[in-house]
């Protein structure tokens, strides 16, 4: 009778956890089915997601630069597509996405022995990295108690400490939701005494951490590889290619010299736990006003960045001035001109561009309406109604997405569309806005990456 009631019990604990598997599988759009229906992009642009990694991502004087994100942009540009780079921070998302059909291409190291990796379809690896342990300088691996090594969220292999200390007891700790940079402030401030890191990251963190070393070696050699979308073998197949070529070429050497070695300048001199606390010496002055407007600090400072690299006294196309290149009749408008104080110039670019941002309100997603806000701060927010007009026409867009509205922006160059008696502000080639807003947008998730 125990036998049969222990028996239900197991069963009902299976039952269990099929249910909350297919509720996951659900809630993820689950690709199992290599051969479902495809729906191949053949479009113009790759949509591709890339986990934020120190050596992959940061930012170097105001732009987000790194090893994977550098190799996109050149991968898109060979193929002659435009590329969408979404950032993610979270390892525990950033893994389930490899399972959906969301992007083409997703930036992230895998552990392939993890539950259902077998259903994901990898690419030619673009690079190698190896795990190792790191400590601080002065501690010491304990042979008489239990020594604790803590292992980032979504680690990509696993680890082995045989060949460091063979006799040494250790418990593996691993953080559900603790990134490896994370750890690397923990190990730092002495909150924990091992980690471990691949290789790779470890050559971009440890000259900002004296006091961190690496210990030695604790796996083998694994392959850095991008998970492909299923559904676009043709796509895929010129990712591969490309892959291995690329390989071969100047280039990629030039690429991991400048981010995967112990001697690159570029990140010796870009970023660190020491700079990650400001954009620009306007930080406080750009935070105080867009508390007060409402507005996202780090989205001002992509705009200002934009603008002029956060320098003051320039004078531009039209007459614009100051640290934000207002025009003469904006600036008229809020009682500045180009004799005002840095300070009175951030003031109403800020209130400038929250009121552009409130023009916009039927654009319900918040990423679609900073694009347009961005691009009305460049070409004026007469030519983004325009475009939204006429998307609603032609299109019959009520969702007001940025694509469609950037699509009729890009035709207000055409007679057809700037004739049309729904536009009201004429001409205007919209492609440098579109561009503009496209390379605020980078810099402001850069900066939603790295400063909080």
């Amino acid at each position: 009778m125990k036998r049969s009631y222990v028996s239900y019990i197991v069963l009902a604990i299976l039952c269990l956890g099929l249910v909350f598997f297919l509720k996951w599988k659900n809630e993820h759009k689950f690709v199992t089915n290599k051969n479902a229906p495809i729906v191949e992009n053949t479009g113009d642009t790759i949509n591709a997601l890339l986990f934020y990694h120190a050596s992959d991502y940061f930012v170097y004087r105001g732009s987000p630069i790194g090893f994977q994100y550098d190799m996109l942009k050149l991968m898109a540009k060979d193929f002659n597509k435009k590329i969408f780079i979404t950032i993610e921070t979270d390892p525990e998302n950033a893994f389930y996405t490899c399972f959906t059909n969301e992007y083409d291409l997703v930036a992230m190291d895998v552990n392939k022995g993890k539950p259902f990796t077998s259903y994901l379809n990898f690419s030619e690896p673009h690079s190698y990295s190896y795990p190792v342990l790191i400590a601080r300088k002065n501690t010491k691996i304990c042979d008489t108690s239990v020594n604790k090594i803590y292992i980032p969220a979504q680690f990509p292999v696993d680890i082995s400490l045989l060949d460091i200390s063979p006799n040494t007891k250790w418990e593996y700790i691993y953080s559900e939701h603790n990134s490896t940079e994370d750890l690397f402030e923990q190990l730092d401030e002495k909150q924990i005494d091992f980690i471990a890191s691949d290789y790779s990251l470890a050559v971009s963190l440890l000259p900002f951490y004296p006091q961190l070393k690496v210990v030695g070696r604790i796996g083998s050699d694994f392959n850095r590889e991008w998970v492909l979308n299923p559904c676009n073998p043709t796509l895929n197949d010129s990712i591969n290619e490309w892959i291995v070529q690329f390989k071969r070429t100047k280039r990629y050497e030039n690429l991991c010299k400048r981010y995967l070695t112990t001697t690159s300048h570029v990140i010796q001199q870009s970023f660190g736990k020491h700079n990650k606390s400001s954009i620009s010496s306007y930080d406080a002055i750009i935070k105080k006003y867009s508390k007060i407007y409402g507005i996202d600090w780090r989205f001002v400072s992509a705009i200002i960045f934009q603008e002029t690299r956060f320098n003051t006294g320039l004078i531009g196309v039209g007459g614009s001035f100051g640290i934000m290149q207002m025009m003469p009749e904006t600036a008229e408008h809020y009682g500045i001109s180009d004799t005002s104080s840095v300070d009175d110039q951030i003031r109403v670019g800020v209130k400038h561009i929250a009121s552009l941002y409130k023009r916009y309100p039927n654009i319900k997603n918040e990423e679609d309406h900073l694009y347009v806000t961005a691009a009305a701060y460049n070409a004026g927010s007469g030519h983004l109604q325009d475009a939204i007009a006429l998307s609603v026409k032609y299109a019959q867009d009520s969702v007001y997405s940025w694509q469609q509205i950037f699509k009729y922006l890009s035709l207000k160059s055409q007679k057809k569309y700037y004739n049309d008696p729904v536009v009201r502000c004429g001409y205007y080639p919209g492609n440098h806005s579109i561009k503009y807003a496209k390379e605020v947008m980078d810099n402001y998730h850069a900066y939603q990456c790295v400063y909080h």
